[in-house]
C-alpha cells in the first residue's frame, strides 16, 4: 500500500490536523477512513475535544480478548483486496506492549461503541515523534475499524494499532479480576517507556515475551523463590509406569509421544482423498463485496452433496471428537444437533436482526434462543465456549455414561458403548451431530446416547431440573419443545436410528429415558432449518456477509435527503390489511434499520434496506434498484455508473 499522506501537527499542542490529513488520501483511502468514522457518528478521534477523553476508569474499555485481536488482525478480509488480511506479524507487537512502548492511552464512549487512542513509540527510532493509532470497538470487544499515523497505518493492522489492542486486552484482564486484596491490580500494567538506554550487548535480554505469559506470571518474578533440593533420579521401572499411566489417561503427553510403543498414537490419521468438501472452502472471492440480493443469487448456485461413503469416512476420522482439528473443520458450516432449536426459533424473514449480533454467549444454549450467530457456526473453533458448567459437564460425562451402561446391562444382553464422531446426514448435508456414543445390546440394536450433567443443580434431585417435566403418570420426561429434544432428534435423524437413550445425571440422582425417532418431527426441523442456511449461513460461508468488516456499518446515524420507510409513511405503514407486518427489499424481509426508497414510482419493491444494497451513508442523487435499472427510461448513460 501506497504511503499515507504525513499527517500535520496544528499549532496546539501538537494535536494532528485531522481535515488536511484526510483530504491528503488517496480518494479510495479517504472514503474508506470516512466509512470508519460512520461508527461514531462520523466523529474522528483526532478532532474530539481532550476534554471529551478520559483515562481512569477502565470500565469504558471495550472488553477486547485474544481471539478478538486475532479475528481482527488475521482472519478479517481486507476492505481494499477481499483478502484476509493475515497479518500475523502484527501479533508480535504484544512484546511492545509489554515493554512500555504504549503511552497515554485514552478512551471514552460515543453511540455505545467504545474509541481508544495511544501514542506509540516508532520502532525504527524511538526519539521520533509517537505514533497516534486509534481503534472502534463494541462494548463486547468486537473490532470495527482502526487506524495509525504511521506509512503503514492506512492498512489497519500495523504493529501500532496491535500494541494498543493489547495493552486494552491486558488492563480488561485486570480490571475483570483482583487480587488478593480485592484490589485492582492495574499496577502490573507496564509503564511507559520514557527512554532506552545503551548497554553492553551481553547485559540486554534479547529474548521475546511470550504471549501465553501473562503480566500477572511476569509479576511472580518480583517475589523471592524457595531453594529446592536435588531429587533423585527416577529407576527405568519408574519411568515405565510414569509413560504407561500417561499414555493410559490419553493426555497426549508430549514426553509420551517420543517413547516405543506410545508413540504409534501420535501418527496422524490420513482419510485419504473420499472427504466432502470442507464448506469454508465455498468462499468466493467476487462475493465479498456483493449486496445481499446479489449475494444470495450465488449461493443458489452452490452444490453441497455428501456421499454415504464420505459421511463415513468423516465419522471415522473425527472420533477423537473436540481434540481432533478435523472435528472442527467438518462441523464448520453446518448447522448442528446442540443448535437445532436456536435455528428453528430464528425468524428467517428478519435474519438481519437477529444474526447481525456476535453474542458470545450464543454456545451457551440459552432456554430462549436469541437469534443463531452466523459466526459460531461457520467458525466453530474460534468460537469455543467454556465456563464451569461446560468444564463441569466435561468432566463427569464419562462416569454419568459409565453408570447408565451399568444400569443398561442389568436389562439387556451383550451391551456394547461406541465412541462416535461427526455424522454428516448425506439427504441433509448441511445438518450435522455428534452424539456422546453409541449404545448397542442383541435385544434393541444400536440407539444414539445423550448424556448431561446439569452443573446448576448438581448435587440435587431430578425433579429440580428444569426441562425434565411429569407426564400424566408422574414419570419425569424431556419437554418435547426444549432444545434437548430438538438435540436428540437431530441426532436420530443425521445417524438414521430409531431411538435415542436421554440420560441426566446428579450427584444424587440419574435420569435414563428412551426417546424414539418422529420422522414428522424430522421433516419440519429440517424445513426450517434450512431457510435459516439459505438466508443466513451460505452468505457467510460464500461472502463473509456478517463478518465482514464493512457489514456492521449499515446501522449509521441518520443522514440527511433519505428517511426511513416510518419517517415516510407514519407507524403503521409495516401492517398490511392482514395485520402481517410487510415485506420489503430482496431479501423479503420486514422494515428495520435505515432504508432507501427506489425513484422508481412504480417499482414493485419500493424498500430496500442499506445492509441488502451495501449502502453504508446517504446517496446524492436519485437512485434506482438494480432490477429498475435495467428499464429503458432508467438505464444508466453511457459513461455513467449507476449510484450505488
Amino acid at each position: 500500500m501506497d504511503k499515507g499522506p504525513k499527517p500535520k501537527k496544528s499549532s496546539s499542542k501538537g494535536v494532528i490536523d485531522a481535515k488536511a490529513y484526510r483530504e491528503g488520501l488517496e480518494p479510495e483511502e479517504r472514503a474508506r477512513y470516512l466509512r470508519k468514522l460512520h461508527f461514531i457518528g462520523g466523529a474522528d478521534p483526532y478532532e474530539l475535544a481532550p476534554s471529551s477523553w478520559i483515562n481512569d476508569d477502565p470500565e469504558s474499555l471495550p472488553s477486547v480478548s485474544y481471539p478478538d485481536i486475532v479475528n481482527y488482525l488475521v482472519f478479517s478480509p481486507s476492505p481494499y483486496t477481499a483478502e484476509d488480511l493475515t497479518s500475523y506479524k502484527s501479533l508480535e507487537a504484544y512484546n511492545q506492549m509489554v515493554c512500555g512502548w504504549v503511552r497515554e492511552i485514552q478512551y471514552q464512549v460515543i453511540d455505545d461503541r467504545r474509541v481508544a487512542k495511544a501514542k506509540v513509540l516508532q520502532s525504527q527510532s524511538i526519539r521520533e515523534t509517537p505514533l497516534e493509532p486509534w481503534i472502534i470497538a463494541e462494548k463486547s470487544g468486537r473490532i470495527l475499524g482502526a487506524h495509525c499515523t504511521c506509512m503503514a497505518g492506512l492498512g489497519e493492522t500495523c504493529t501500532h494499532v496491535a500494541a494498543l489492542l493489547f495493552l486494552i486486552e491486558e488492563t480488561v484482564k485486570l480490571r475483570d479480576s483482583k487480587t488478593v486484596t480485592q484490589e485492582k491490580a492495574y499496577w502490573l500494567l507496564p509503564t511507559a517507556l520514557s527512554k532506552v538506554e545503551y548497554r553492553e550487548c551481553r547485559k540486554i535480554d534479547f529474548t521475546v515475551t511470550k504471549r501465553s505469559q501473562s503480566l500477572e506470571d511476569q509479576s511472580a518474578s518480583n517475589f523471592s523463590t524457595v531453594t529446592v533440593g536435588k531429587t533423585q533420579q527416577p529407576t527405568s521401572d519408574e519411568l515405565s509406569s510414569l509413560f504407561s499411566a500417561l499414555s493410559a489417561i490419553g493426555s497426549k503427553s508430549a514426553i509420551v509421544s517420543l517413547i516405543e510403543p506410545y508413540s504409534d498414537s501420535f501418527v496422524p490419521k490420513v482419510i485419504g482423498e473420499n472427504v466432502p468438501l470442507v464448506l469454508t472452502e465455498l468462499r468466493k472471492d467476487e462475493a465479498v463485496h456483493m449486496d445481499y440480493s446479489d449475494l444470495l443469487s450465488t449461493c443458489k448456485d452452490v452444490e453441497i452433496s455428501v456421499s454415504e461413503e464420505q459421511a463415513k469416512a468423516v465419522e471415522a476420522a473425527t472420533r477423537d471428537q473436540a481434540s481432533s482439528k478435523l472435528w472442527f473443520r467438518f462441523r464448520a458450516g453446518r448447522i448442528t444437533a446442540s443448535k437445532m432449536k436456536t435455528a428453528c426459533c430464528t425468524d428467517p424473514k428478519q435474519p438481519a436482526q437477529s444474526f447481525i449480533k456476535r453474542d458470545r454467549l450464543c454456545d451457551s444454549l440459552p432456554s430462549e434462543p436469541r437469534g443463531i450467530n452466523p459466526a459460531t457456526v461457520c467458525y466453530p473453533e474460534s468460537y469455543r465456549f467454556t465456563s464451569k458448567a461446560t468444564t463441569w459437564g466435561c468432566n463427569h460425562e464419562k462416569f454419568a455414561r459409565d453408570m447408565f451402561i451399568d444400569v443398561h446391562k442389568e436389562s439387556h444382553e451383550n451391551v456394547k458403548v461406541h465412541d462416535t464422531g461427526v455424522f454428516i446426514s448425506p439427504s441433509v448435508p448441511f445438518l450435522g451431530a455428534s452424539p456422546d456414543g453409541l449404545v448397542s445390546c442383541d435385544c434393541c440394536g444400536v440407539s444414539v446416547t445423550e448424556v448431561k450433567c446439569p452443573f446448576c443443580v448438581k448435587s440435587d434431585k431430578l425433579d429440580s431440573v428444569s426441562y425434565l417435566e411429569k407426564d400424566s403418570e408422574g414419570k419425569l420426561t424431556l419437554n418435547r419443545n426444549h432444545q434437548y429434544f430438538y438435540q436428540v432428534q437431530t441426532q436420530l435423524g443425521v445417524c438414521k436410528l430409531e431411538s435415542a437413550y436421554f440420560v441426566v445425571w446428579t450427584e444424587k440422582d440419574l435420569h435414563v429415558e428412551c426417546i424414539l425417532f418422529d420422522e414428522e418431527f424430522w421433516d419440519t426441523i429440517c424445513e426450517k432449518s434450512k431457510n435459516i442456511f439459505d438466508t443466513a449461513i451460505m452468505p457467510e460461508l460464500v461472502g463473509k456477509f456478517y463478518t465482514r468488516l464493512s457489514s456492521t456499518m449499515a446501522n449509521v446515524s441518520s443522514q440527511p435527503g433519505v428517511s426511513t420507510l416510518a419517517e415516510t409513511h407514519g407507524s403503521d405503514c409495516a401492517a398490511s390489511a392482514s395485520g402481517q407486518e410487510e415485506t420489503w427489499c430482496f431479501c423479503g424481509q420486514v422494515e428495520f434499520g435505515k432504508m432507501i426508497l427506489c425513484d422508481n414510482a412504480k417499482c414493485h419493491i419500493k424498500w430496500f434496506h442499506y445492509l441488502c444494497i451495501n449502502v453504508n451513508f446517504a446517496l446524492k442523487g436519485k437512485w434506482y434498484c438494480s432490477k429498475c435499472q435495467k428499464l429503458p427510461q432508467f438505464e444508466p448513460k453511457k459513461g455513467k455508473k449507476p449510484l450505488k
